[in-house]
């Protein structure tokens, strides 16, 4: 969906990934104060269950930043859809094809930076052959995890995105989201056991 802007909003700087805006917005006294906006492209996180009681995890290394624990995910290509950008993510940053994909949460930021998350639940991985991090800018371990280990994390706040360790502490503690998990993982397990029938 493309980023919501005041129509006076003229372009003052566009970079590689972040664009800046301004606008003169009319205040509630009547006064006009100049606004900035932050324009970036959308982005995905991927939290893959390798089976229904692990996760993977990231340990990322980025030039110019301390290394962090993430999930995968990054960036939606221009002519991608989020779907897309998160099936290409999940493997180039783990080597793993997801052939179950689904939507957890969008979240629109629309205050002084604007783009979308999208974070996706995927399972039943597979790994790719002859697959290499397309990225030589980032070294990426993946780590496959209990559960209740990266629950754990979330609580002491160890991982880079806030919105992410949200979503984890949903799932492990909102009643309705708990639900959604179990009914979307155990019909994996439904589907792989009607094969084998």
């Amino acid at each position: 969906m493309p980023v919501k802007l005041p129509p006076n909003a003229e372009l003052k700087y566009k970079g590689v990934i972040y664009d800046v805006y301004q606008a003169p917005i009319k205040m509630f006294d009547g006064s006009e104060k100049t606004f900035e906006y932050v324009v970036r492209a959308d982005c995905v996180t991927i939290f893959a269950f390798p089976t229904p009681h692990e996760i993977l995890l990231t340990r990322q290394e980025q030039p110019a930043r301390p290394a962090f624990f993430d999930f995968p995910g990054g960036r939606v290509n221009p002519g991608e859809t989020h779907e897309q950008a998160a099936l290409r993510e999940l493997e180039e940053e783990t080597g793993l094809r997801a052939r179950r994909l689904k939507p957890f949460w969008n979240l629109t930021l629309e205050g002084a930076t604007r783009f979308e998350k999208t974070f996706y639940l995927a399972t039943d991985l597979e790994p790719v052959t002859d697959w290499k991090n397309p990225d030589h800018g980032e070294r990426i371990q993946t780590l496959r995890l209990p559960f209740e280990d990266v629950v754990a994390r979330c609580q002491r706040r160890e991982l880079r995105q806030a919105e992410a360790m949200l979503c984890i502490l949903n799932m492990e503690f909102d009643p309705a989201a708990q639900a959604e998990l179990q009914v979307w993982l155990n019909e994996k397990n439904q589907t792989a056991n009607s094969k084998t029938e």
